[in-house]
């Protein structure tokens, strides 16, 4: 080629270069704290109940994940264009059409609905019939001498609340002690004669007040409520890694509803809510209230496939040569739900950290619009064994061979924000010169990157299901060393533990690798060890 025939193909090129340039500029430009704090409130509020797979804040998790990709531009992956990819997993589960509530009233018999008003809980099956007791918390403590469980209560059904008084010093102050336990409760009334219980789920409590300075400068002259999640069965029980035990549901011999407050007030014809406040500040239980009414209830629940779902859309690349490979992205949303005592696990930093980042960088591939095409997936049941992953990489939405790498996110919010774990190196080597690549692709704060080591994790997150399909695979995480965050699988993985720019940063590091991976003319080679 003569000299002046490559300067005109180097002047064609370079205003393709620059355009490339100015797209990765843009999508990297909109990554914002402020729309990662906003998802991160959203899933680690009390409304998505620390995502339990399945449960109903799940369910607000799964809907909020597909509202944000449909908004970034992104197609439903699943069938019919849904955003949404069922599998199955065996759990206890509702027999709905052998559970019912219905309550005698001045006005008649009241039906109550299932779903809505009620639902059973597992290990507690059975009928009864009986006037309705209003029971405090149902608790009997002598280490507190506090008894809700007092007089005659042969036959009745008793009603109580969830939890424990909300009390400065007694009760374990603000952490929920063992007399919180609900089956602790349960074998206490059986103990007691009781024929059957409605249990009450109590709203969430208010925050701490704000100094007076601090209400001034927020315009806000009391705290908010906090909205509380909606009713749904618990399927299993969170489980903690630093307090072994008590986590069972045991065979209770009572049928037990819970039911909403207002269900409550329509079965008893009283506000079961009103007299806490007192009982919270006294730590004194109240006396028990019979209501005169009867109420009779059903509750059933067994082992079945319960149906969980997979959020994932796909982007479909600008480079007609390469849009039928994909680049996929993932992070978990769930995390372990709620304990027996109604602790939640709001799972802050696991895995609502990547799951924000998964939507930011997700909507900056979006704003960017790579040669390849995308897959963002937002798996479920990763606390359980991978088993949202394992379904998706299993049965992918698009051809298996198609997809070109895979991007994990989980646990991005805790320790040094300038330092950044990236685990799958010494299964994908080429990998490291990707990621120098990436953090020199323009500035992201993150000014360590560690690789070749954490490989003890490796097997332990959603990625590992697309490395032994032969998919390579990266996992960002927070830092080394790996259970370095003391919040790790507790119900104090709250937000007020985690770092936004720490997200930021490595979301931005992950958009520039994903970029790369997208833009690139070769694939990567095939995992070592893939099988």
């Amino acid at each position: 080629m003569t000299r002046i025939a490559l300067l005109l193909a180097c002047s064609l090129l370079l205003p393709l270069t620059q355009d490339r340039d100015e797209l990765h500029e843009r999508g990297f430009d909109s990554i914002s704290e402020l729309d990662l704090s906003a998802d991160l409130t959203l899933l680690a509020g009390p409304r998505a109940e620390g995502r339990d797979s399945p449960s109903a804040g799940q369910s607000l998790a799964a809907e909020h994940i597909a509202q944000r990709l449909a908004a970034a531009g992104y197609s439903g992956a699943g069938p019919e264009g849904s955003f949404l990819l069922p599998f199955t997993r065996r759990l206890p589960a509702p027999v709905p059409e052998r559970c019912r509530l219905s309550a005698d009233g001045p006005d008649g018999p009241t039906e109550l609905t299932y779903g809505e008003d009620f639902v059973p809980v597992w290990h507690a099956e059975g009928q009864a019939t009986g006037e309705a007791v209003l029971l405090g918390f149902g608790i009997d403590s002598s280490r507190e001498t506090y008894d809700d469980v007092t007089g005659d209560l042969d036959g009745v059904v008793a009603v109580i609340v969830s939890g424990e008084p909300r009390h400065r010093r007694k009760f374990d102050g603000p952490e929920l002690s063992p007399d919180a336990n609900l089956y602790t409760k349960l074998a206490t009334l059986k103990q007691a004669g009781v024929a059957g219980v409605l249990l009450v789920r109590r709203p969430p409590a208010l925050p701490e007040p704000a100094s007076s300075s601090r209400r001034r400068r927020n315009a806000q002259a009391e705290p908010t409520p906090p909205e509380p999640a909606p009713l749904g069965f618990r399927h299993t029980w969170a489980r903690w890694i630093d307090e072994p035990g008590e986590f069972e549901a045991p065979v209770v011999g009572l049928p037990v509803l819970e039911i909403t407050p207002a269900a409550a007030l329509a079965v008893t014809g009283l506000d079961v809510l009103a007299p806490l406040d007192d009982v919270d500040r006294k730590a004194k239980a109240p006396k028990p209230v019979f209501s005169g009414r009867t109420v009779s209830l059903a509750a059933a629940s067994e082992l079945r496939d319960v149906t969980l779902f997979n959020v994932a859309g796909t982007l479909t690349g600008s480079d007609q040569t390469l849009a039928d490979e994909y680049v996929v992205i993932g992070a978990h949303y769930d995390h372990l739900g709620v304990d027996v005592r109604g602790r939640v696990g709001f799972g802050a930093d696991d895995n609502a950290s990547g799951t924000s980042a998964l939507m930011e960088v997700a909507q900056a591939l979006a704003q960017a619009g790579p040669r390849r095409s995308i897959l963002a997936c937002a798996f479920a049941a990763e606390e359980d064994g991978l088993l949202g992953s394992d379904a998706l990489a299993g049965a992918p939405p698009v051809p298996a061979q198609q997809l070109v790498a895979m991007i994990n996110m989980d646990m991005l919010g805790y320790g040094d924000a300038g330092e950044v774990a990236v685990i799958g190196v010494p299964e994908n080597p080429a990998f490291e010169k990707l990621l120098k690549r990436a953090k020199k692709l323009k500035h992201t704060k993150v000014k360590k990157i560690i690789t070749g080591q954490g490989q003890e994790v490796f097997k332990r997150s959603d990625h590992y299901n697309f490395h032994r399909r032969g998919v390579p695979s990266l996992f960002f995480f927070e830092g080394l060393p790996v259970g370095s965050n003391p919040h790790y699988h507790t119900w104090h993985d709250t937000l007020d533990t985690i770092d936004i720019d720490k997200i930021a940063r490595t979301a931005r590091l992950v958009f520039n690798t994903a970029w790369l991976l997208a833009e690139d003319d070769e694939r990567p080679p095939p995992p070592r060890n893939a099988r």
